[in-house]
């Protein structure tokens, strides 16, 4: 029903190789572009362009296998270019890219586990692949590789906690007290998991879980940020946590991004929480408006993506955050256009330009 051409041009490349895995930035323009970026210098090491042809939906996310020889990326389905999502995979060492999954739902997606940027196989981690209640929960992976927590927002919110070794899950917490409708986030932070949820009003609710956790109770209860007079809070929250610290920011520059509404320059930044008390006890990077937000596995640093522009008509910024005390290392501007970013790391890393092609039976 469809081919994938292989690689059409290489322009001036080359690959690094290392014996070691090396930690990289990706960042995928919805334009066609990935860029492979050093993250201690903010600098651009390779980019690989994919000619997605006009009016395509474009690149909407990109990962890396656990073991850092593929990179993935979310693009249009082949056929019908203004539809999202397949996932492609490239294989780094070769430079051949192929479909690895069709649309999100669909049984070649629930063959993969796609945790905070990395992507695993299922079959490595379940015995059944993934199970049927948390396939549509956002999956994180604890840093031993032991548990596997699935924030469910649909129904919920709710924390699904699956025990890989004893491949089952093992019991679903659903927090106390919650009246509406509610948004949750949550990552992992050494061997805790912190599950947020946010309503309309800017109230909060966090709760620090460990895979022995039965009862999640009422959490601590998390005030309100980034108000403006007259400006309703509906927008969506994120969570990031590194060297000891736990961090809750506004997300923009998505379809739910509040500067579209309303009058007056809206409050972006991070907040540093408390998670014992919940209280906020710093903010961060005010003027920035960040996308996401993301941690060195390796390092006690932050990478922030910051949304200029209400639809990103501005060039966006990236940034490099010492995690400890809040400082903006090193910034730099991206391309006008949607992106987004993950950290992880590549065995080997492409130098120069790569151009790929994803083509349709008729050409």
């Amino acid at each position: 029903m469809f081919r994938l051409s292989a690689i059409v041009a290489l322009l001036a490349c080359s690959t690094l190789a290392a014996q070691d895995s090396k930690n990289m930035i990706l960042a995928a323009s919805r334009s066609g572009v990935v860029e492979l970026i050093d993250p201690s210098t903010l600098e651009t090491v390779g980019r690989i362009h994919f000619d997605l042809g006009p009016q395509s939906a474009g690149l909407n996310g990109v990962s890396a296998s656990a073991d850092g020889s593929l990179l993935y990326v979310e693009g249009p389905i082949q056929n019908e270019p203004h539809g999202c999502c397949w996932l492609y995979s490239i294989d780094l060492d070769t430079l051949q890219m192929q479909v690895a999954a069709s649309i999100p739902g669909s049984r070649s997606r629930n063959s993969l586990v796609v945790s905070d940027g990395l992507v695993y196989l299922a079959s490595a981690l379940t015995h059944n692949g993934i199970a049927a209640d948390m396939r549509n929960d956002r999956l994180h992976l604890s840093p031993d590789g032991r548990w596997l927590f699935g924030v469910k927002s649909f129904r919920g919110p709710a924390l699904d906690v699956y025990d890989v070794a004893g491949g089952q899950v093992v019991r679903q917490l659903t927090p106390e007290g919650l009246a509406g409708d509610w948004w949750p986030t949550g990552t992992w932070s050494g061997d805790r998991f912190y599950l947020y949820a946010a309503n309309g009003t800017g109230s909060g609710r966090l709760w620090t879980v460990s895979p022995e956790t039965t009862q999640l109770g009422a959490g601590a209860t998390i005030a309100p940020f980034g108000r403006l007079f007259g400006c309703a809070d509906q927008s969506s929250k994120g969570m990031a946590a590194s060297a000891g610290n736990l961090f809750i920011y506004e997300q923009f520059g998505f379809k739910v991004d509040r500067r579209n509404e309303c009058a007056g320059p809206v409050p972006g930044g991070a907040w540093v929480v408390d998670p014992g008390t919940g209280q906020l006890t710093r903010q961060i990077a005010p003027n920035l408006h960040f996308s996401a937000l993301v941690s060195d596995r390796t390092a006690s640093e932050l990478y922030g993506l910051s949304a200029e522009g209400q639809n990103w008509e501005l060039p966006a910024e990236l940034v490099r955050i010492e995690a400890r005390d809040g400082r903006i290392l090193q910034s730099r501007r991206l391309d006008p256009g949607f992106w987004r970013i993950a950290v992880a790391p590549l065995r080997i890393v492409p130098s120069g330009d790569v151009l790929f092609r994803i083509r349709t039976l008729s050409e």
